[in-house]
């Protein structure tokens, strides 16, 4: 079975690449723009240069049967982006596939495609999408391109993902090592989280599954969680306290656009800025994986204890911390 990934060489392609490339039944193709860090250029896989807007390299392929689709922007200071590289980018790959008679195309796609839940009734597949940030609608427009293309389908929406080679979760763990945490806004916000890990297993597990073809889940643990009980994990495994600084979401409001501004001059994301700011704001990001459960017997491998601690030993191993 030949297998095509975008994003491999992002977060969660770092991740599932080396599960995938242990099953000796895939043929795995990867689209790189850069190269390929040297440990995955030690696995059986094919890179092949090119980029979503230049699929030249991909005619001389034999045929493909799975399309994996991580690739994709989560951070920009120019809201068009998002829509450039989330949707657009998305349907040439469709375009370029729809007549190849492909068995399926997995898009990881996110939970912001569907909004936040401004009361403590998780999201599932059956809630009305209300994306409130341009990243969010940029993604679930890609889920409606999809479902029209004719191409048996499989959307996966995770929440919060943390695990190795992560940068967002990873702001964390070095506060935490400095023993002054920051944080803006309701500290009794809801989260729903999933282990890079265990996202990569689940996505192994909806190939070519066919209670998996023209279906969506969410994946994620059952538990909620707020900035204090990651924050407290975390300490747990650094074996010391933080000092927590509380502030008020005006604060995070008042200083999101003077940075927006700043990092327009050095064509950097900021960690906040306006689209940012719009779920920032909001009351809760949970999700319901009970679809997921109850269809493909989805659970999380790893309890999230001990996934922030083999997090904690990859970032000490690899000199992040």
């Amino acid at each position: 079975m030949n297998i095509l990934i975008t994003g491999a060489t992002g977060f969660v392609g770092k991740n599932l690449l080396p599960i995938l490339s242990a099953e000796k039944r895939y043929k795995i193709y990867a689209l790189v723009r850069k190269e390929p860090e040297k440990f995955l250029k030690q696995l059986n896989i094919d890179f092949i240069k090119g980029d979503l807007f230049n699929l030249s390299n991909l005619k001389n392929l034999d045929k493909i049967d799975v399309v994996i689709h991580i690739a994709g922007l989560t951070k920009t200071i120019y809201s068009r982006n998002f829509y450039y590289i989330n949707t657009r980018a998305t349907a040439n790959l469709l375009n370029f596939f729809k007549k190849k008679n492909l068995k399926q195309f997995i898009l990881i796609s996110s939970l912001a495609a569907f909004g936040p839940s401004d009361n403590n009734i998780p999201a599932d597949e059956l809630s009305r999408p209300a994306p409130v940030s341009h990243y969010g609608l940029s993604k679930l427009l890609a889920e409606k391109l999809i479902k029209k293309y004719g191409i048996p389908y499989t959307i996966i929406r995770p929440p919060a993902v943390f695990g190795p080679f992560d940068k967002d979760i990873y702001t964390y763990f070095k506060m935490v090592k400095n023993r002054v945490v920051f944080n803006a806004g309701d500290i009794n916000r809801l989260y729903s989280l999933i282990y890079v890990k265990d996202l990569a297993e689940f996505i192994l597990k909806t190939i070519l599954n066919k209670k998996a073809l023209n279906e969506d889940f969410f994946v994620a643990y059952d538990d909620f969680y707020k900035i204090k009980d990651i924050v407290g994990a975390i300490e747990s495994v650094y074996g010391k306290k933080s000092f927590k600084i509380n502030l008020p979401q005006i604060f995070a409001n008042i200083i999101g656009l003077p940075m927006q501004l700043i990092y327009a001059f050095t064509n950097i994301s900021p960690l906040i800025n306006m689209d940012k700011l719009r779920e920032i704001n909001q009351k809760n990001w949970i999700c319901s994986a009970e679809k997921a459960k109850t269809l493909l017997n989805f659970s999380p491998s790893c309890k999230f204890e001990d996934a922030i601690k083999e997090t904690f030993l990859w970032y000490r191993e690899n000199n992040y911390i």
